[in-house]
């Protein structure tokens, strides 16, 4: 048996949650709601050096959980409620 599409979907979904600097990224981005925030701001917020973030909010963009919007220079980030809507729901069991 090799795992369906939407269990490798959900295998990456829940990687992109599986670290606790992750968890921090995801709290500080639900306390900006919809509107979200730039990069730097993130980045001052969480305390973690550039090259960090960027590593966490790759994985999370695999994940895609993250919405991003280019607003002149800076990268606006939010968190992307789709994925979480989605997974949410209950394994059936069988």
């Amino acid at each position: 048996m090799k795992p369906t599409p939407k269990q490798k979907n959900m295998a990456v979904f829940f990687d992109a949650l599986a670290h606790p600097r992750r968890q921090m990224i995801i709290q500080v981005l639900q306390e900006t709601g919809h509107r979200g925030m730039p990069f730097h701001r993130l980045q001052k917020r969480t305390g973690l050096s550039p090259a960090t973030l960027s590593f966490h909010l790759g994985k999370m963009n695999a994940g895609e959980i993250l919405n991003r919007k280019i607003k002149g220079p800076e990268t606006w980030l939010s968190l992307d409620p789709t994925p979480f809507a989605r997974f949410s729901t209950p394994p059936v069991l069988a």
